[in-house]
């Protein structure tokens, strides 16, 4: 039988870095979007959809520009 250990901790640690990235990108950036197309179309579906195709839009190119490097 296996033992179980019951007082076991874990702890994640998360890059400064990670997480600057995640509020400029998915926060700053989803939110201009959001504005703009809501600005140009009047419409809260379509913003909110086109918030977050540009977005995930943003980061495939940078991951496509980080695995050219």
């Amino acid at each position: 039988m296996k033992r179980v250990q019951e007082n076991q901790v874990v702890f994640y640690s998360i890059k400064a870095s990670t997480i600057k990235r995640f509020i400029i990108l998915d926060c700053v950036t989803g939110t201009a979007f959001y504005y703009a197309i809501k600005a140009i179309s009047t419409s809260m579906i379509l913003a909110l959809i086109g918030c977050v195709v540009g977005t995930e839009g943003i980061k495939q190119v940078k991951r496509e520009t980080d695995r050219k490097h």
